[in-house]
């Protein structure tokens, strides 16, 4: 099962991101991809969920809404 993170509003600027990856990007092997998938794509998903919700934990602290959905493989 893959989490993706979708925001319910307002979507953050690509500058701000930026400024997330490089303070949050090292934080946790192999998260900087999913925050680049973040820049470019303005969603990201994972198959560890985890790394999902530290994504998510570090967009709220810069008060963004977000929904962290499961997509189920087949």
């Amino acid at each position: 099962m893959k989490y993706r993170i979708l925001f319910k509003d307002e979507k953050p600027s690509e500058d701000l991101l930026i400024r997330i990856k490089e303070k949050h990007g090292k934080d946790i092997e192999g998260i900087e991809e999913l925050y680049d998938d973040l820049i470019a794509n303005k969603t990201c998903e994972s198959l560890d969920a985890s790394k999902i919700y530290y994504i998510a934990y570090s967009l709220s602290l810069e008060n963004y809404e977000l929904i962290i959905v499961r997509v189920l493989l087949y």
